[in-house]
């Protein structure tokens, strides 16, 4: 290699995404467990368009007899193994390809990334890949074709998918949600922030309900006056709800960081303990965001 080629190798080093980083460590923590039987990205990364703000995406194809606990365990093993700042957000975005999607914020070289997690039982992995259009990575050696559908696995996934979120749950989702908006707002992409502020505000929404009604959670937007107006607390958290639907429908950064307070505040009323568990992660995520 002549001096110019090695300049230019260092140069290309250099500028690489840290996001690529992040996927190497990714797949070789997630292929060393015995339960993985495919790994796979799709998204931006797959397709050639990912810029320095994109998502880490990858499809996780699964052993049908270790979904349920593969599942319930990687959220540990992503935070003790990759930095993960917050709890993992059960991805409600994503659409339904049959298995399950998280959300999970790592902290990488005093930066904040996003990775995305679609576990899949291992027979849907290759309809799913036709689907999203993404890009095998890794099968376990010897693995063989699994069958498509396993009673016990679909159980567990529409358990996953039905069961009402904790006031915890609706914290995480707030905070994701303000940091997806965040890159819209950075992309330009005005309609995507005008539907991610909308769901921010439902899930402030719900924390109330949740922590507050939760026998009315499902109602919605329904009768909510009625029900949280019933204490101080529920009416102040309306004034907070009547706050974030008066924010413009399309974000600024300036209109995030009043709407990220506004959602703390009622946190902070309707469900104190869920907030001061996570105060040091909300303190460190604050910073990452960084709405100034």
């Amino acid at each position: 290699m002549n001096a110019t080629d090695a300049a230019l190798e260092a140069l290309a080093a250099a500028n690489r995404p840290e996001q690529f980083t992040i996927m190497e460590q990714a797949m070789r923590l997630l292929t060393a467990s015995p339960a993985v039987t495919h790994l796979a990205v799709r998204g931006s990364f797959a397709a050639g368009t990912s810029d320095r703000l994109s998502d880490v995406d990858l499809v996780v194809g699964v052993r049908q007899a270790d979904y349920a606990m593969f599942a319930t365990a990687h959220n540990a093993l992503i935070a003790a193994r990759l930095g993960q700042l917050l709890p993992a957000w059960p991805d409600t975005i994503v659409p339904d390809l049959g298995g399950l999607g998280f959300v999970h914020l790592l902290v990488h070289r005093h930066m904040l990334y996003q990775l995305d997690l679609y576990l899949a039982p291992a027979g849907r992995v290759d309809r799913i890949m036709t689907v999203t259009r993404g890009r095998l990575l890794y099968t376990a050696p010897g693995h063989t074709s699994a069958p498509d559908s396993h009673p016990q696995v679909d159980a567990f996934i529409a358990a996953g998918r039905q069961t009402p979120p904790s006031c915890t749950d609706l914290l995480v989702e707030v905070l994701v949600l303000a940091w997806l908006i965040r890159k819209r707002i950075v992309r330009g992409q005005q309609f995507m922030a005008y539907k991610e502020a909308h769901q921010l505000t439902a899930a402030a929404r719900g924390l109330a309900r949740t922590a507050l009604s939760p026998h009315t959670a499902y109602l919605g937007w329904y009768h909510l006056e009625d029900e949280l107006g019933r204490t101080p607390i529920g009416r102040a958290c309306l004034c907070d709800l009547a706050e974030l639907a008066a924010a413009p429908p399309i974000p600024t950064q300036a209109s995030l960081a009043r709407t990220l307070a506004t959602a703390l505040r009622l946190a902070r009323r309707a469900a104190p303990d869920a907030v001061a568990d996570m105060q040091q992660a909300i303190d460190a995520y604050m910073h990452y965001l960084d709405l100034r």
